[in-house]
């Protein structure tokens, strides 16, 4: 793929998952409570599935962490304590955002 369409397929995904969201924020006036947190987790994944295709550094952590978004997003559904799973991904992220050198000043 070329830079150019890179870029058309980065303004793709990103329209998309912008869809995403709303359909999402809309659906959780009707949905189960648990499908809120399960909603955002999958936002995230697919947020971070686009730093990568728009050339993000390489990340050990933070390809682990998407990782481990995609075995819950798309593995097995069983049944989780989502607010322990939530609690660990947001300290990985967190631990990556904190990390030396990861955002600019």
């Amino acid at each position: 793929m070329n830079n150019g369409a890179d870029q058309c397929r980065i303004e793709e995904e990103l329209l998309l998952l912008a869809a995403y969201l709303l359909s999402s924020g809309r659906g959780l006036l009707e949905e189960p409570r648990s499908y809120g947190p399960l909603r955002c987790l999958d936002a995230a994944r697919r947020v971070l599935r686009l730093r990568v295709e728009a050339g993000g550094g390489e990340n050990p952590e933070l390809t682990s962490l998407k990782e481990r978004m995609d075995e819950v997003m798309c593995g097995a559904m069983v049944d989780r304590e989502l607010d322990v799973l939530l609690d660990e991904l947001c300290d990985r992220l967190a631990a990556v955002v904190e990390a030396p050198g990861v955002i600019s000043a």
